[in-house]
């Protein structure tokens, strides 16, 4: 890794305290300038990070042991991914559907996957945030919008099984049959409690979270905004939620840590007024840096000159979770 990148010293500098009440400020580690960087999340196999530029069509990577970032086109919009437990390439929510694919070889694993259609209207909707689940055996994703008034998606779940040719065949099935913008997929580190976000209602959900069969059940508002909307969200391993807060050109935006009882206990400010956080997932080998992403989406030339950006902090007295994989159901 070359010395005295921003990388370096964020995983170099004595990290900051986390304490309750109080914040920390992020470092610009990538200059990306995505237009709508999403899904990022930490692959602790290879020590890298890992994010989509949803409208710019590329696959990203930054390897922390050598500070590498590379870029893969892509062949249409992938509004989110998952890691897998075993084999090449990763779970994909294309813009239209889902499939197992080797993004560095730009190779299908499987067909795509088998149920009703997920986008029947086509761009600008399309499939949005997702994640595995933690017993390995779903991949949960959304869908979003496209802006358009009255429009509305659902959120499914998708599930594996191997046929006696050995072919990977994926199958999946609604979950949440109305919502507008799909963000803050995550779970309790029981895996009994999932969150859930229809962005433009600015609250974040939590339900009954069934390991078994992936259905969801007793609604309730884990919590209501007062500044922004909520976007993508990750636990750490005490429960906590952090979530990106998206204010779309509206001022400074934030990661804020929520308690499992959605009380605001700690805030990541950034160097700059960036305003589209997008995301944001802990990593490193001791899982202890958080890792944010952004966007640029429809911004003014110049307005936020860092917009689009990966930043990241280190922080004393938090670990994350690492990354649940799709496996067989």
């Amino acid at each position: 890794m070359t010395l005295n990148t921003p990388l370096q010293k964020v995983l170099e500098n004595p990290p900051a305290p986390f304490e309750s009440g109080s914040s920390a400020v992020a470092t610009r580690i990538v200059d990306s300038h995505n237009i709508l960087g999403e899904c990022i999340i930490y692959d602790n196999k290879t020590n890298r990070i890992l994010w989509t530029d949803i409208d710019g069509k590329e696959f990203h990577s930054l390897d922390l042991s050598s500070g590498s970032h590379s870029v893969i086109k892509l062949p249409k919009i992938l509004g989110a991914f998952g890691l897998r437990d075993e084999g090449p390439g990763y779970i994909f929510g294309w813009e239209d559907g889902f499939q197992l694919y080797d993004v560095e070889n730009g190779t299908a694993l499987s067909e795509m996957s088998e149920g009703e259609d997920v986008n029947p209207h086509k761009l600008p909707t399309r499939l949005n945030d997702g994640r595995c689940c933690p017993s390995g055996k779903r991949f949960i994703c959304g869908g979003y919008y496209g802006d358009i008034e009255g429009m509305h998606m659902k959120v499914y779940k998708v599930e594996m099984t191997k046929g006696s040719d050995g072919d990977f065949k994926l199958r999946h099935e609604p979950i949440v049959d109305m919502i507008q913008v799909t963000n803050s997929i995550c779970w309790s580190p029981d895996g009994k409690t999932k969150y859930l976000a229809d962005s433009l209602t600015k609250t974040i959900h939590k339900y009954d979270y069934s390991p078994e069969n992936g259905e969801l059940s007793n609604k309730q508002v884990f919590r209501k905004l007062d500044v922004g909307v909520p976007d993508g969200s990750c636990n750490d391993a005490d429960g906590n939620i952090w979530n990106a807060v998206f204010r779309y050109g509206a001022g400074q935006s934030f990661v804020q840590c929520m308690n499992p009882s959605g009380e605001v206990i700690f805030t990541v400010e950034l160097p700059d007024n960036t305003s589209q956080l997008t995301c944001c997932c802990f990593g490193g080998p001791n899982l202890d840096i958080l890792f944010v992403s952004s966007a640029k989406s429809n911004l003014e030339a110049g307005k936020e000159p860092y917009a689009g950006c990966v930043y990241a902090v280190k922080l004393e007295g938090v670990k994350g979770r690492a990354e649940d994989r799709f496996g067989l159901s």
